[in-house]
């Protein structure tokens, strides 16, 4: 697999019609591929492999004295693992016990193995963190000292290699049959371990090299080999599917982009092959940001992208992943997630169709279309870990969005109902202190 790419970073996307595109200076202005990095492998002997067999962070390699090594687990940096294992001061011992495990009963094996990471069922980190060591099975050193070697994985949890999971590895040309899934602690006499092409740093901030874009732009390829004509040239990637009961007014941006010509998409229903099809022919692609906005990252270059953001805050993969290709990206604020937590991509979430959003379609009327009912699902759905920088930021369209509820009969309803609701007191006046447009 060939790196070939254009190293420049690519046009900046829009984000003209976010709500306050201040806000997220940090992340619009990081450059994210590190181009002159090369990539090349570790060799660990009489390494053990801990898997990640319950909800604990801390598993992956482990040198012979039983020092964690860096890079092997699902992944790691600032906000992901505990303060020893991004300290690197964790052992095996002190991992095992986490797990309930005797650091003692371990397998044995004497062989070498080329160690592939964590296969973690989130569609969204199985094209990016469980893609990081993949590139090594494409490179010289493979093809010359290890290809004769066991291929191992460790499957987080209830990961189970099947379906649009396995093939992707094979469109990537890996033989799964070749895959051996470690779910218990083992040690092998020696270990392969790959550099990582998708990686977080010490700062939390994410990076990738040209390796990761040429495995991406493998995948393209083959969508490109399929494709075929009559497929939709418009398509809106939706969750819809999945009943959270944190999620309200997605139907609604469904319906909205229905009506200018979209496609509504729900990915999970359909198998590998049929997505890339619909993405190698697709000229415009809108999603709600998360694993399913990922999937632009197979689109053509050039095809125009729609990036509604959920709340106030961005999939910290998303600027990442904007970088691989060149897309003509716009970011589109059509959520009123006002009540989200301090960790926002737990929700809840609150979608309608924005001014915003009209103004992006030109619409005649860019007044935004409010639906009672979801809002008031949303009140009920509140969480009480609120955060006063969600506030802040939605304050720009607050007032626009409350002067439209209040000019619906039900409006007096809603501003009782918001008094009534546990633990939303506060957050209430909060939001009348800090827009001053609910009165008593």
């Amino acid at each position: 697999m060939a790196v070939t790419i254009d190293q420049t970073r690519p046009d900046q996307p829009n984000y003209d019609l976010l709500y306050d595109k201040e806000y997220y200076t940090k992340s619009l202005n990081t450059e994210h591929l590190i181009a002159g990095k090369k990539l090349s492998y570790r060799i660990i002997e009489d390494g053990y492999i801990l898997p990640l067999l319950a909800h604990v962070n801390e598993g992956g390699i482990f040198s012979s004295e039983g020092d964690y090594v860096s890079g092997s687990s699902y992944k790691e940096g600032p906000g992901d693992f505990s303060d020893e294992i991004n300290n690197r001061t964790i052992t095996l011992k002190a991992a095992a016990e986490l797990h309930g495990i005797d650091p003692t009963d371990v397998i044995s094996e004497n062989s070498t193995v080329v160690y592939l990471g964590m296969f973690f069922k989130v569609w969204g980190h199985l094209i990016t963190d469980n893609m990081r060591l993949l590139w090594f099975l494409h490179s010289n050193d493979y093809a010359e000292k290890f290809s004769q070697c066991k291929l191992i994985y460790c499957p987080v949890m209830d990961f189970k290699l099947e379906g649009n999971y396995k093939r992707m590895l094979e469109i990537l040309g890996i033989d799964c049959s070749k895959l051996t899934p470690v779910t218990r602690l083992s040690r092998y006499s020696r270990i392969i371990l790959p550099d990582e092409c998708f990686f977080k740093n010490d700062a939390g901030i994410r990076f990738f090299t040209p390796e990761y874009v040429s495995t991406i732009d493998a995948v393209r390829d083959y969508a490109a080999s399929i494709a075929r004509p009559g497929t939709p040239e418009k398509i809106y990637y939706s969750y819809s599917s999945y009943k959270s009961g944190k999620t309200f007014g997605e139907d609604k941006l469904e319906r909205y982009f229905a009506s200018k010509g979209y496609a509504i998409i729900h990915p999970e229903r359909l198998t590998l092959d049929e997505q890339l099809t619909l993405l190698a022919g697709c000229k415009s692609f809108a999603s709600t940001i998360g694993s399913c906005a990922h999937n632009m990252i197979f689109l053509r270059d050039g095809a125009e992208v729609i990036l509604i953001p959920r709340a106030n805050y961005f999939a910290a993969y998303q600027p990442v992943l904007d970088q691989v290709h060149r897309l003509n990206i716009h970011y589109v604020d059509s959520s009123f997630s006002i009540f989200v937590g301090k960790r926002p991509w737990g929700g809840p979430h609150l979608y309608f169709i924005s001014s915003n959003l009209r103004r992006y379609f030109h619409d005649e009327d860019t007044s935004p279309i409010i639906d009672v009912s979801d809002f008031m699902r949303y009140m009920n759905a509140h969480t009480t870990d609120s955060n006063p920088e969600t506030y802040k930021y939605y304050s720009v369209i607050a007032a626009e969005y409350f002067g439209g509820l209040c000019a619906l009969r039900r409006s007096k309803t809603i501003r009782e109902r918001l008094k009534r609701i546990p633990g939303l007191r506060k957050a209430v006046r909060a939001v009348k202190r800090l827009l001053g447009i609910l009165r008593e």
